[in-house]
């Protein structure tokens, strides 16, 4: 298993400074994934640095020394992030078993093999919610870009979301070749089910078959999150927004809007994965503070 470098200092595993109050744990199971994602460091083509998971290190540790380092009381969540190898299951059940008794909240973001699977997250280790990602806005650049069926895995999170309400989240990236239309009617569509929404910005990493990519501009990934947050906050229907031929918003409906609460992290609840989609001093496209 694998930590994220924040969580590992938090753990006393590594030495270092964090520039980020981090009341979330990451960690990462499995390896090398069976799927292709042309963005993931993890993807079976992939020639990344095996420690790298967008542009965050993750360093290995040993089953133990999460069991003997893992203070719950440090931490508000725990974030799993299981990666599609042939044998995660083992070391998945092994660290929710050890959380099972623990008071924290605890999220899984999986690919799962059938809905089966997510109702035995949910009812054998009584998890918090099941993150099943969609990240790409259509279904063109779904089957391009992850392989398979959008429509599936959309279909697939509104059936699981109707069983358990207010516990399934979804990723969106920004800045795979979607429009801001695509974004639009998929953020509507998740929302009319209660499925959380975590927004990504795309990370070129080395090594990825979309390394060459760049990354999407502050301001259309601010658009975005504005538009994130008068959906989550307002009951609002498409026709509101105001597109050109492009699919490009160019008009905002007039909401009150909290900018800055807009521009912090979104996904479960204490969520702030510092620095995933940004350095350091670097332009921040996800403020790393826990939203209200």
């Amino acid at each position: 298993m694998r930590v994220s470098y924040a969580t590992a200092i938090e753990m006393n595993l590594k030495k270092g400074k964090i520039n980020a109050d981090n009341y979330t744990a990451y960690i990462l199971i499995g390896e090398k994934c069976m799927y292709n994602c042309s963005f993931c460091s993890k993807a079976q083509e992939s020639d990344s640095k095996a420690d790298l998971l967008s542009r965050v290190k993750w360093p290995k540790i040993t089953l133990e020394e999460f069991v003997n380092n893992f203070n719950a009381n440090k931490f508000k969540r725990i974030c799993i992030q299981v990666v599609s190898s042939s044998d995660y299951w083992a070391e998945l059940d092994y660290v929710l078993n050890f959380l099972k008794d623990k008071n924290i909240k605890v999220s899984v973001s999986i690919r799962p093999k059938n809905i089966e699977e997510v109702r035995f997250l949910f009812k054998k280790y009584l998890v918090d919610t099941v993150g099943i990602a969609l990240d790409a806005a259509n279904e063109k650049l779904f089957r391009e870009i992850k392989g398979g069926s959008f429509k599936y895995l959309e279909d697939f999170l509104i059936a699981i979301s109707k069983e358990f309400p207010g516990k399934i989240a979804t990723h969106i990236i920004v800045g795979l070749g979607e429009s801001d239309e695509d974004i639009v009617d998929t953020l509507l569509k998740m929302n009319k089910y209660g499925i959380i929404v975590s927004l990504f910005a795309f990370t070129p990493i080395k090594g990825t078959k979309l390394e060459s990519y760049s990354s999407p501009s502050l301001e259309r990934y601010r658009k975005i999150q504005y538009v994130h947050y008068i959906i989550e906050h307002f009951n609002v229907t498409k026709d509101i927004f105001s597109f050109d031929s492009n699919g490009n918003i160019m008009k905002f409906p007039q909401f009150e809007i909290n900018n800055e609460e807009a521009m912090k992290t979104s996904g479960c609840s204490w969520c702030t994965r510092p620095f995933y989609n940004e350095k350091p001093g670097k332009k921040l496209y996800n403020v790393p503070i826990p939203r209200l």
